[in-house]
């Protein structure tokens, strides 16, 4: 590990690894900050991702690392970032200076405060539809409402009629089109990793083979925040089409910069900011 690099990523997930590879086809050196922490490490499966439908997140990630060992600049250190200052023409992380960085650290997903929930995240207590929800066509499928935008009751309506909405005790919730459970939960009960049913407090169980929650999102590490990055009303990153962020010469990357996360986007966004940080210091 050298003294100074190009640029430095700090997270590797598909977004880092991404702006890995196209930084590195630029011929820029690199260095990659990661804790192995991936926020998806509970999937057993990464799906909707074109020619790895089904593929475990952790080999889709080091089928990038496999890749990114044939361009020599691009360097791998195994720990979290404890601090990151400005110098003259660039940063010192952890004491090592770069001209650029990549903020690719991802978020943290903020469970609802149910028994069972935490248990069974990503094997049968899911985010998305559209990342977890075709394998159970035509199945029991519950949707808890705290937080949920309206079109999402609609799209996994799409792949079951047999769909359950609980309120959670919030009263004042209205869905007239679908069949709604207004009890607080007490639990989740489930074998294993797989759900069995949602059980109220007036002892009420009803039985459910998967259930989509709305998490929310936080950051996993305020540096950017430290450093005068400015936040969208979501607590995400504010960016440009390129990644930029607020402040010149620090770039963002990822689910800890869009809204619409998944892994095709966060590779996606990678690309784009890795040309971006290798065009930029190219003209200065």
């Amino acid at each position: 590990m050298k003294n100074e690099y190009d640029i430095i990523i700090i997270g590797g997930g598909p977004a880092g690894l991404s702006a890995a590879l196209t930084a590195g086809r630029g011929n820029r050196s690199i260095l990659i900050f990661d804790d192995n922490r991936p926020r998806n490490a509970p999937a057993a499966h990464m799906m909707n991702f074109p020619a790895h439908d089904g593929t475990p997140p952790h080999e889709f990630r080091q089928l990038i690392k496999n890749d990114l060992k044939k361009y020599p600049k691009i360097e791998f250190i195994e720990k979290k970032v404890q601090s990151v200052i400005r110098a003259d023409k660039g940063f010192l992380v952890d004491n090592i200076f770069t001209k650029k960085i990549l903020l690719a650290h991802g978020i943290t997903d903020l469970l609802p405060d149910i028994p069972g929930i935490k248990e069974l995240w990503g094997k049968s207590v899911f985010h998305c539809p559209y990342c977890h929800g075709y394998e159970y066509l035509n199945r029991e499928i519950g949707i808890i409402t705290t937080n949920v935008p309206p079109h999402f009751f609609h799209i996994v309506k799409g792949i079951s009629s047999d769909l359950a909405l609980f309120t959670d005790g919030q009263e004042n919730q209205r869905f007239p089109e679908f069949k709604v459970y207004a009890n607080k939960i007490e639990t989740l009960t489930y074998n294993g990793d797989k759900l069995k049913g949602i059980k109220l407090q007036n002892g009420e169980v009803i039985e459910r083979r998967i259930l989509f929650v709305r998490a929310l999102p936080e950051l996993t590490t305020n540096i950017g925040i430290k450093l005068g990055c400015e936040l969208t009303e979501l607590g995400l990153y504010k960016v440009d089409e390129f990644g930029l962020t607020s402040e010149p010469g620090i770039y963002a990357a990822g689910d800890i910069a869009t809204p619409m996360q998944s892994v095709l986007k966060a590779c996606s966004m990678g690309q784009m900011a890795g040309a971006a940080m290798n065009a930029e210091i190219l003209n200065n």
